[in-house]
């Protein structure tokens, strides 16, 4: 169906009228300097700075950054779960952004394949929805949820939202493991211990191990546990073996059950030790700070000691990690020097690592951020450096606005200035030190807290409640001056017996708006930043020190941006282009849309000059739909050309590392178990619910027919396959090429080395891949290179199952088996011209069937004049069920055993900053964790939690 309007999606009423009437204002302005240096002078702007100032305006307007989180109602799902979330897309002000109405939700499995795909309406920066975890596309593993906008993607991957999470498999079983490994030159030792869910021996166990990373097998070997379930096993790691993302693989020869369990160890010389000095660089005789991190092959920080040595091996200077593997100590470099740090690492090894290069010319800026209310802003300089005529300027930026420049003479040593923290809003303010001609010499972040969040309050009546009692939510938000604010939350209501509320504790709405959005990297546990921990602030200031590099690209900046690759989306449009055989853009020519289905849909426009064409005001697309185009010259009829459409495509998946998180059955406690174990059973029995009064299950039904492709080649006659991905199934897929359609669809289908070479080649299971695609094996057509090409006919089958999409294709026929092989075999045998000339002898080979619509083999064309183009559906998000015991003993069969126990994302306070919500407790004694988190979309944001004891009546 088509909606006409965003109400259906996002209840938004009040904040509609209360973003009507406000509008979020960056704030520019420039402040007179308080000046304590040498014979420096401090002026508001010179020609020279107000056009650095101008061009960095102008590029921050032209280009205005998005930020977006998402609030997920819980921390780990199981297969057949539902993912419920809320979205908050803000410009860098904070305040909602109207660049974009559509925001791309993307699964990406722990093969960095994207699973599933969807696409949610956006509106004043909200956005709300859910993710099915289907099991015929879920499996148990590691999964990140990216989500961005379309104009978020001019920004790079790091700029886009990630989040890591852990699925577990439906019905999983209840064995735990408690593993430990370590690593000692070369030697990797695994202790095991696997236990019954009350922790009881798990008895005896014959298992194949496989220690592995995600591209090679690298050990394998057969094992048996004691009686205790103890195992202990012993590797010795070549050289090669990279020790990060090791696995191992232990799977029980009798119930063919499969557990991966981490391995997290560390080789110390592979450990990541940088000095970063303060401004960006070493200068000889000038007084610098210098930041340091160790991080391990986990991506998590290594607490070190060490001292700087000079080239004579003289001890300078001492350091030790101050929080989670950074550290910061004060050095001066004296002019010919060379230092090496000389590192202690925490298993007695020792690591040397040389500081960056000490020029013997340049400018440091230095900033101390104390407890007063101004930074302490210092520039440094060489001899060569200072000038009486010659003008710095510094500029300071926060939000994509400036809020502070000055520019000033520096003919000393150094100069120092006192900018008042009041100028800048809370977060990480930018500075930026430029020389005379424009050019940025050094950079430096600092944080800025004003404690001006939103302070938001939850008050549920009373501490204790019985199940299924009725539980109010009374909330409360103010500002920090205790004035009421209108605005907009999510509130999630979780069992904790079953789910674990650590991550709230860890990243939040604040931290990756506030914090982790303006860095490059993984930031380890941001939320401990903002504690009242007496470390937290020193921390922070090197956490700016050694990860806050992100840097703007001044060159952009001082010569004027260039065109976005990717558009911003206010509304849906669709653009277009019309050339000709040439390839040569068609002014004037008449473009027509017209949808297909049962709701139509007409509309036309004419080609510009440049042949492009856009057509706007579509309402809200929510089905699966097709535009066919269609190009005619000034006679109506239909001219000889082609029609591109601008899609823009998934982004290529290039994941920024997190560490990945532990499967629930590993070093676990009851309460993972709990949750599987009840999840299974509470959507049983919620399906007998909704089923009837009766509350019956419905019984298993057994489908005997199988489905026929209609007009496929297989040579084995209609349903005779080992796997059919039917046309219903690839309906659902989306617009994404044959390639990935397969990667999604095809059971063990994978790229890896076949039995008869060490080429790259599509498998299944431990088959290579024929594709036949209408009853044509495109290996007929592969000609093999001259030059050896490696991995030549792998990209030459690649090609071709990327030139087609999954709108092109009717269905697929997995060959495995070799009742259903034979036929193709002998069709493919190496015996003589006919054969392929990728076809080894003595090879199992599986085949893929694969029927387009046209049917007419691997090289089908498009018709020239006319293009078929089907969007992806806009996503209409469920209603979160939450049973509502409104009468004593309501449904006495259904045990309610709910791990998320409510879900509102759509809660507005008033103007007095009140809401309020009600929800029903479900019938285990626990307790429950509420998380309540969201912003006034005008500059704050804020979360809080809140704990509710359910406990059987007295």
């Amino acid at each position: 169906m088509l909606c006409t309007h965003n109400q259906q999606l996002l209840n938004l009423t009040q904040m509609d009228k209360f973003l009507r009437k406000r509008k979020a204002i960056a704030l520019l302005f420039f402040l007179p300097l308080l000046y304590l240096g040498v014979s420096a002078q401090a002026q508001t702007s010179t020609t020279s700075s107000q056009s650095i100032i101008d061009k960095t305006a102008r590029y921050n307007d032209s280009l205005p950054t998005e930020r977006l989180y998402l609030h997920l109602d819980k921390s780990y799902y199981s297969a057949g779960d539902t993912i419920w979330f809320k979205g908050y897309l803000i410009n860098s002000a904070l305040a909602y952004s109207p660049l974009s109405s559509r925001l791309y939700v993307d699964l990406i499995n722990d093969h960095n394949k994207v699973v599933r795909h969807l696409v949610f309406p956006i509106s004043f920066g909200l956005t709300l929805g859910n993710i099915y975890l289907d099991e015929s596309l879920v499996h148990e593993g590691a999964y990140t949820i990216r989500a961005y906008t379309n104009w978020m993607r001019n920004f790079g991957p790091d700029q886009l939202f990630y989040t890591n999470l852990y699925v577990a498999a439906s019905g999983s079983d209840s064995l735990l493991v408690n593993a430990n490994s370590t690593l000692s030159a070369n030697h990797l030792k695994i202790d095991l211990k696997f236990t019954g869910p009350k922790n009881q021996p798990s008895g005896v166990h014959d298992l194949q191990v496989k220690l592995a990373d995600d591209k090679k097998t690298w050990q394998t070997s057969n094992a048996q546990t004691s009686a205790s379930g103890d195992l202990n096993l012993d590797f010795d790691l070549p050289d090669n073996v990279p020790v990060k993302n090791l696995t191992l693989i232990a799977q029980d020869k009798k119930t063919n059950t499969t557990k991966l369990i981490p391995v997290n160890v560390t080789r110390t010389a592979d450990i990541d030790l940088q000095f970063m000095p303060e401004g960006g660089q070493l200068v000889e005789s000038l007084p610098t700070h210098i930041g340091f991190k160790a991080i391990g092959e986990d991506g998590k920080g290594i607490n070190i000691k060490g001292v700087l040595i000079d080239k004579e091996n003289n001890e300078e200077v001492s350091f030790e990690s101050y929080h989670n593997g950074m550290g910061a100590f004060d050095f001066v470099p004296l002019p010919g020097e060379k230092y090496t740090a000389k590192i202690t690492l925490p298993d007695g090894g020792v690591k040397t690592v040389n500081l960056p290069v000490i020029k013997t010319s340049g400018t440091l800026l230095k900033i101390k951020n104390n407890a007063s209310d101004s930074l302490e802003v210092s520039v440094l300089a060489t001899k060569d450096m200072q000038s009486a005529t010659n003008d710095y300027t510094i500029i300071g930026q926060s939000r994509g606005a400036i809020y502070y420049a000055a520019t000033f003479k520096l003919n000393k040593d150094y100069a120092t200035f006192y900018v008042p923290k009041s100028s800048f809003p809370t977060g990480i303010a930018h500075f930026t030190l430029f020389n005379a001609q424009n050019q940025p010499l050094n950079e430096r972040m600092s944080f800025i807290n004003h404690h001006d969040n939103l302070k938001v309050e939850i008050n549920s009546n009373a501490a204790s409640y019985a199940p299924r009692d009725s539980i109010p939510v009374h909330i409360t938000v103010k500002d920090d001056k205790g004035n009421p604010v209108v605005g907009s939350f999510s509130l999630s209501v979780t069992d904790d017996g079953q789910i674990k509320n650590t991550d709230i504790n860890k990243t939040n709405i604040l931290t990756q708006l506030l914090l982790s959005a303006d860095l490059k990297g993984y930031v380890e546990d941001p939320a401990w930043y903002f504690s009242a921990d007496n470390k937290a602030a020193k921390a922070l200031d090197i956490l700016l020190l050694t990860q806050g590099w992100i840097g703007y690209d001044w060159k952009d900046i001082l010569n004027g941006p260039a065109q976005p690759a990717f558009d911003a989306e206010p509304q849906y449009m669709l653009k277009g282009k019309v050339v000709n055989v040439l390839g040569k853009p068609i002014a004037n020519s008449n473009v027509t849309l017209l949808s297909t289905g049962k709701i139509k849909l007409y509309k036309d426009t004419t080609s510009d000059s440049r042949g492009q064409f856009t057509f706007k005001n579509f309402p809200l697309i929510t089905d699966s739909i097709a535009f066919v185009l269609q190009a005619r010259n000034a006679k109506g009829r239909i001219v000889n050309a082609g029609i591109t459409v601008k899609d823009d495509d998934i982004p290529l998946v290039s994941l920024p590392y997190f560490p990945p998180p532990v499967p629930w059955y590993v070093n676990s406690d009851s309460t993972a178990l709990n949750y599987i174990n009840k999840s299974a059973a509470y959507h049983d029995a919620l399906d007998g619910l909704k089923n009837g009064p009766g509350n019956h299950l419905l019984k298993t039904v057994n489908i005997k027919d199988r489905a026929v492709i209609k007009g496929s080649k297989n040579l084995n006659g209609a349903g005779s396959y080992d796997q059919a991905i039917t046309q219903d199934e690839i309906v659902k897929a989306g617009k994404i090429s044959l390639l990935k359609l397969i990667e999604q669809k095809v059971n063990s289908f994978h790229e890896g080395y076949g039995a008869k070479g060490n080429n790259l080649a599509f498998m299944l299971k431990d088959k290579r891949v024929h594709f036949s695609i209408d009853g044509i094996d495109i290996d007929r057509f592969y000609e093999k290179s001259d030059n050896s090409i490696p991995n030549d006919h792998y990209y030459y089958q690649k090609e071709i199952l990327e030139y087609f999409t999954a709108e092109d294709i009717t269905g697929i026929e997995v060959i495995y088996s070799t009742r259903f092989t034979a036929l193709y075999d002998e069709r493919n045998l190496p015996d003589g011209t006919a054969t392929p000339p990728t076809a080894r002898a003595g090879e199992d080979v599986a085949y893929l069937e694969i029927t387009t619509r046209s049917g007419q083999g691997p090289y089908a064309n498009r018709s020239t004049g006319i293009f078929v183009y089907k969007p992806v559906p806009i996503t209409v998000p469920a209603q979160f069920y939450s049973p509502k015991y409104v009468v004593k003993n309501m449904y006495p069969r259904f045990t309610d055993l709910r791990s998320t126990i409510y879900w509102e994302p759509n809660i507005v306070t008033n103007k007095a900053g009140e809401a309020k919500t009600v929800f029903y407790a479900a019938d285990p004694l626990t307790t429950y964790t509420i998380v309540l988190q969201g912003a006034d979309l005008n500059g704050k944001v804020g979360y809080t939690t809140h704990q509710i004891t359910i406990a059987s009546k007295k």
